[in-house]
């Protein structure tokens, strides 16, 4: 199911997080809640490793984002902005539970259900075909489909 409101919302203050134009506490206070798996797979398993929530500041100066970094964003920005399912699995909450108190000797993390499912480098989007053709289709980091 794609909620789109919910989809967009994120973006815009992904967008706005990077830029520096709002603080992480302000981020995650304006989260929409969704049922869509984009939005909370994306901030969870994106967004929120951008930045520690131990103390509330923006991403400017020293806590800029990398041009590689923002690359990376763009395309979690680009996959919100599509009308593409989110299709990646996760591990079951007790694989990720064994796995992290044992080290990684049990269970299994998401990350190692992700590397058996796609190609990691496109995700959220499955492979380079669905990101490609989510690029001509929307503009967004390509040219736009006419």
């Amino acid at each position: 199911m794609i909620d789109r409101e919910s989809r967009n919302k994120l973006a815009e203050l992904i967008r706005h997080l990077v830029a520096g134009i709002i603080t992480n506490d302000e981020f995650e206070d304006a989260l929409p809640q969704s049922k869509d798996d984009a939005v909370w797979e994306v901030f969870h398993h994106g967004v929120w490793c951008l930045y520690s929530d131990m103390k509330e500041y923006k991403l400017r100066g020293k806590e800029a984002l990398s041009n590689e970094e923002r690359s990376v964003v763009a395309r979690w920005i680009l996959f919100l902005k599509s009308d593409i399912e989110y299709k990646w699995p996760s591990a079951r909450f007790r694989d990720r539970f064994l796995n992290s108190i044992s080290f990684g000797a049990f269970g299994q993390s998401t990350l190692e259900k992700w590397q058996e499912h796609s190609e990691l480098a496109y995700w959220p989007f499955t492979d380079i075909a669905q990101y490609n053709k989510a690029k001509l289709g929307k503009g967004y980091l390509g040219a736009k489909n006419t």
